[in-house]
């Protein structure tokens, strides 16, 4: 098939029938991503468990990098929606949102491997527009969701609320990246006790100390 005859196919196919393609792939690609901690795959594994040609998958995504960043948009997106619901509800603080974080995690438990794969595909395997159209729509819903703690917590400096969900999310990273480290054998005996990690206790304890602390600092600095 020309490209010319391509462009003629994509124009002809419905936009149901599109957007059921598109969330074919992505699901496809998210279920390839649960097999294993080394698992890789080419786009025409991802096209295969879609149940769509190859050309196809190439209609709707330039390479394989970008299917993984749309792919993590959409949990960023669950993510956001997760911590939104949080907040609003009766007495939102530290513990609300811990207990929203751990929930999306146990039903995304690649979502952080998928999250460091996408951050090197953002160095040069996608698009510019691509790159860019994701920075864009994360800073946008970090900064409104920054905005919503900063109202719940008045004493808050403007950006303080957006500088502890950036800091929120580096702890969380950086305990998982301690928690997968291939230094770790599972958690076993030989394992050593500086290296043990209980992920799901430690960010619970982690997340609730360095609200407390932003809380804290912004009373601190009103008075």
């Amino acid at each position: 098939m020309t490209k010319s005859q391509l462009r003629a196919h994509t124009r002809a196919v419905a936009p149901a029938d599109k957007s059921e393609r598109r969330a074919a792939i992505l699901a496809a690609a998210e279920a390839l991503m649960r097999r294993g901690p080394s698992t890789t795959f080419v786009v025409e594994e991802i096209a295969q468990r879609a149940g769509l040609a190859k050309g196809t998958v190439y209609l709707y995504f330039g390479s394989r990098e970008e299917i993984l960043l749309a792919v993590h948009d959409a949990q960023m997106d669950e993510l956001f929606e997760a911590l939104g619901a949080a907040l609003a509800r009766p007495r939102a603080g530290a513990g609300r949102m811990t207990r929203a974080v751990l929930g999306f995690l146990k039903h995304r438990p690649e979502f952080f491997r998928l999250s460091t794969a996408c951050h090197g595909a953002l160095e040069g395997s996608v698009s510019s527009a691509v790159s860019r159209a994701h920075r864009e729509a994360v800073a946008e819903q970090l900064t409104a969701l920054g905005g919503r703690i900063e109202k719940l917590h008045p004493a808050m400096r403007p950006g303080e609320g957006l500088t502890l969900l950036k800091n929120c999310y580096s702890l969380m990273l950086g305990l998982w990246q301690i928690a997968a480290s291939p230094l770790r054998v599972a958690g076993g005996p030989d394992t050593p006790a500086a290296l043990r990690i209980d992920y799901e206790s430690q960010l619970a304890a982690a997340l609730t100390d360095l609200w407390n602390a932003a809380v804290l600092r912004g009373e601190g600095s009103a008075t």
